[in-house]
């Protein structure tokens, strides 16, 4: 990294710690990233937000990522009211999107004014999501799970397992040390 883009990135730091955004230590946002409510927003230690990430976080939403975690470039979080946790040792490909409040169809009632879906979003630790994948509204991804990247995850996906497809399946469980 060059002097010029170290100065960059240093007042990026800045700018997001004077919106409020709670950083660990050697936690950090690339410049280019878009956060509303950031006050709203915890960095666990050592953990990256890669550049072009929208975090939409509503006044009483939070988004929070634990330690040496990651969000690769491009990933979409439409937050809202409801809470997005992920826990240590996270890592999101790119194009991600995780959608905690969305349109839903149920019912006579008018197809997308008044039907919404919204729940929150849990991940736990020693987990890895491919590429493009679409996490969905009351998601529970729990401890060393694998996506496939292009899934569309929703439910509970459970711990030491490996998901795939739309809608994401179980494919297999791990083993210690697979």
């Amino acid at each position: 990294m060059s002097v010029a883009q170290k100065i960059k990135q240093k007042l990026a730091a800045l700018r997001f710690k004077r919106q409020g955004v709670k950083f660990e230590a050697g936690a950090r946002f690339d410049r280019s990233v878009d956060v509303q409510n950031a006050q709203n927003a915890t960095i666990g230690k050592a953990s990256i937000l890669y550049k072009n990430i929208s975090l939409y976080i509503g006044a009483k939403g939070s988004f929070q990522i634990g330690a040496h975690s990651h969000i690769a470039p491009f990933g979409y979080l439409l937050i809202d009211k409801n809470n997005i946790t992920m826990g240590d040792h996270v890592a999101i490909g790119p194009f991600c999107t995780f959608v905690c409040h969305s349109n839903h169809f149920e019912g006579d009632n008018e197809m997308f004014s008044k039907n919404y879906l919204d729940g929150d979003i849990t991940i736990g630790n020693n987990v890895f999501m491919g590429a493009q994948c679409t996490v969905l509204p009351g998601t529970i991804i729990e401890d060393n799970v694998v996506v496939a990247s292009n899934s569309v995850v929703k439910g509970i996906l459970e711990a030491n397992s490996v998901y795939g497809g739309s809608p994401a399946k179980k494919i297999k469980s791990l083993k210690n040390g697979e």
